[in-house]
């Protein structure tokens, strides 16, 4: 009552607003967190810079960064941080600027204005003739969504551009070039550095940087783009298997469970070493890939739950229905003539216990029913499938629903010829 999120002067004082919470977006409390030799420099959106020193351990809480004895100048809120590479600043964007007449930060945030700690301390925020910090203003763009570093530079992203951030020494420390422009990343956990190589989801387009940005072609684009939750848009997470040469994106679906305040539920993965996507139905809110003693990559759910990824094959225990599905594609490149499908040659390595099976889904014409052949049978030692799959298009679906299941595809050779409607 009283107060709403409505227009100001829309009804009167002690009155109820019809218009809901609903109807008004914030930005969760995602948090950066950056590597600081053994330590832990963390930074939650829209508020404070925090120090977690892991000598001290875990039940050890982490510490503002403006209560260092040495800290002058500290943002006192930011959108988002990183730390640069190779020089070692403290970079945030989207932080409060410095005021050199008080000595401290202003409070007051500014969405475009990048700033950055003195070389090698990141406690000193306050610029002065014998230190490297510093700040810059971006210019297209509103605010600043994620921040990742590359190849000796800083990548930025604003909700409409990308910059690059390179180091150069006094007396500007840093420059700033603009690299593309409709090419803002879509929230602040949606860039991913692979091996220097930047892959990022932007508002309805997936983009890649090797010094130059690029949009990547992406055939499942408006099946994501469509289905996504475009409110919740900023709590897609990406994650890297690096081992299958992938990269993931977990987003929140209009078919999620709870539309009101949905979690990542669905995902689209890109394999970048063979320029493949796949799309499907999974819920992660953090990943985090395989290294050091962990040989699986492992992530968290929306209920806190960790899972090791990459091991058995199971769905935690129980049957995990897996399967891989073609497009439809044409038999011929004009689509003008009704082809029979006859024969395959499975190409697949898999275990003797596996329960393998493979359908065809066809249409004779674009818009008439699909008819489904199958499922038929492959096992271990199976030589070819007869089928009698007849369309104009064809898509070819191979799948598995069992608990032991263990398989990966090869070339399948099919067999075809030039058939009638009857």
């Amino acid at each position: 009552m009283g107060w709403g999120v409505a227009a100001w002067g829309e009804s009167t004082w002690g009155t109820a607003r019809a218009t809901t919470l609903s109807d008004v977006v914030l930005e969760s409390s995602s948090w950066s967190l950056n590597l600081w030799g053994e330590d832990v420099l963390c930074q939650v959106r829209n508020g404070a810079l925090y120090y977690f020193d892991t000598s001290e351990g875990v039940s050890t809480r982490a510490e503002l960064i403006s209560d260092e004895s040495d800290a002058t100048g500290v943002p006192t809120i930011s959108r988002v941080s990183t730390v640069s590479f190779p020089d070692r600043h403290f970079v945030c964007g989207g932080a409060d600027p410095y005021v050199a007449a008080t000595g401290g930060s202003s409070g007051t945030q500014d969405s475009m204005l990048v700033r950055w700690s003195t070389q090698e301390n990141f406690a000193i925020w306050a610029p002065t003739a014998l230190n490297t910090a510093g700040d810059q203003r971006l210019q297209i763009g509103t605010k600043i969504t994620a921040m990742i570093s590359a190849r000796e530079e800083t990548i930025i992203s604003t909700d409409e551009a990308i910059y690059g951030m390179t180091f150069v020494g006094a007396p500007f420390t840093f420059s700033f070039r603009l690299l593309a422009t409709n090419a803002g990343a879509a929230g602040i956990n949606t860039m991913m550095n692979v091996d220097g190589d930047i892959y990022w989801m932007g508002k309805r387009n997936f983009f890649f940087y090797n010094g130059v940005v690029q949009e990547l072609p992406c055939p499942v684009q408006y099946f994501v783009f469509d289905r996504m939750s475009l409110n919740y848009q900023d709590k897609t997470i990406v994650g890297h298997n690096k081992k299958f040469k992938e990269v993931t994106w977990y987003y929140p679906s209009l078919e999620n469970a709870n539309p009101t305040n949905p979690e990542p539920d669905s995902y689209v993965t890109y394999n970048y070493a063979e320029q493949a996507w796949t799309v499907g139905s999974l819920g992660r809110t953090a990943w985090s890939d395989s290294f050091g003693f962990r040989t699986v990559p492992f992530a968290f759910d929306k209920d806190g739950i960790l899972y090791n990824h990459e091991t058995g094959t199971t769905d935690n225990g129980s049957a995990m229905n897996s399967f891989i599905e073609s497009s439809p594609r044409e038999l011929t490149q004009e689509g003008e003539n009704l082809y029979l499908v006859d024969k395959i040659i499975p190409d697949v390595t898999m275990t003797p216990t596996t329960n393998l099976f493979v359908e065809f889904n066809t249409r004779k014409y674009p818009n008439a029913t699909e008819v489904t052949k199958g499922p038929f049978t492959i096992t271990s030692t199976t030589t070819k499938v007869s089928t009698r799959a007849k369309g104009r298009q064809i898509s070819m679906k191979v799948f598995s629903s069992g608990t032991e299941d263990d398989w990966s595809l090869g070339d399948f050779r099919v067999n075809s010829r030039k058939d009638s409607l009857r």
